[in-house]
């Protein structure tokens, strides 16, 4: 007797969705990373552009300070735009009936370190910026690291789903050594 385990690609719906999800998401951080980059632009070349956005202002804003800002957004969303584009290709595997890929090791680490290095640059960037100089914001004197938990457990479960991705590769490569 013999148990079929072969995953074919009518068996995954929910990853064709979620490559679909991506896609959307991919464009939605495209679209946010030329905006944030334009605007990051506009603001450190002086223009009337740029002066009727600040005189539009509720508050003083620094145009220094904005485009500062603007450009750490854009570095993070491209960050997040590479992590869609390789965890696109990890289910494009999943579709296709063969998740335990060394490649889909090599992806889910680097989606790890990925979204690691862009939190700890969004930490940093937040850190030296500071706040916006409104007391709400919590970090008015840059005196504050903004940690947030909650990406940091992603980001381990992410690096522990890599560890199991690669244990199922080595058994999968043992299983076809077995006769």
């Amino acid at each position: 007797m013999r148990i079929e385990t072969e995953i074919g690609p009518a068996d995954a719906p929910m990853a064709k969705l979620l490559a679909i999800l991506l896609i959307v998401g991919q464009v939605a951080l495209g679209i946010g990373f030329v905006i944030l980059l334009l605007m990051a632009i506009i603001m450190v070349v002086p223009s009337g552009l740029r002066e009727s956005l600040i005189a539009d202002s509720a508050r003083p804003i620094d145009a220094g300070s904005l485009s500062a800002r603007c450009f750490a957004g854009a570095v993070v969303a491209a960050g997040w735009f590479f992590v869609l584009a390789v965890l696109r290709r990890v289910v494009a595997a999943v579709i296709h009936g063969d998740p335990f890929l060394p490649e889909n090791v090599a992806r889910l680490r680097n989606i790890w370190m990925i979204i690691a290095a862009t939190e700890v640059f969004r930490m940093i960037a937040f850190f030296v910026m500071g706040g916006d100089g409104d007391a709400s914001c919590g970090n008015v004197d840059g005196s504050r690291l903004d940690i947030r938990v909650g990406t940091w457990f992603f980001i381990f479960i992410i690096a522990a789903i890599s560890e199991a991705f690669r244990h199922g590769a080595a058994l999968r490569a043992e299983q076809e050594l077995t006769i």
